[in-house]
């Protein structure tokens, strides 16, 4: 393992960037939070590199761009900071998808916020959600 590669320790599981090494035998209760934090940290991941490629950018311009190197691929660089741009903390509902904010994206601050709101209330996941911001855009051009 070189020694730049990031790890992290949540008890007796290891989490490293490509595997998880479980050391010993956990009993079934530890293993919900490491497992809940790794959920988590999927969920969140793509908000917070496109919040910190935003905000690189306002603070260094194209010169910031070395610093994402060639982790992520430049489509997915710019889809994460585009949704990030587009959609606010504050309009952001950590119970849905990034793929349901990223389906609002292109809407208006109060319209996101009334759609994500609606998703949330209805359970609607992404694909219900994109099809919903069809349907209102369409009503919207008639």
């Amino acid at each position: 393992m070189p020694p730049s590669e990031p790890k992290m320790a949540l008890g007796p599981f290891e989490f490293r960037p490509a595997f998880v090494k479980v050391n010993g035998r956990p009993q079934l209760a530890d293993w919900k939070g490491p497992l809940q934090f790794a959920i988590w940290c999927q969920r969140a991941s793509p908000w917070w590199i496109g919040d910190m490629i935003n905000r690189g950018e306002d603070l260094f311009g194209e010169e910031f761009g070395e610093v994402c190197g060639e982790t992520l691929s430049t489509e997915m660089v710019s889809r994460y900071a585009s949704v990030a741009r587009r959609v606010p903390p504050q309009n952001r509902h950590p119970e849905l998808s990034w793929s349901a904010h990223a389906a609002v994206a292109r809407l208006n601050h109060d319209q996101q916020r009334k759609m994500l709101a609606e998703a949330a209330k209805q359970g609607w996941n992404s694909d219900d959600l994109r099809k919903q911001v069809q349907r209102f855009l369409k009503a919207q051009k008639d």
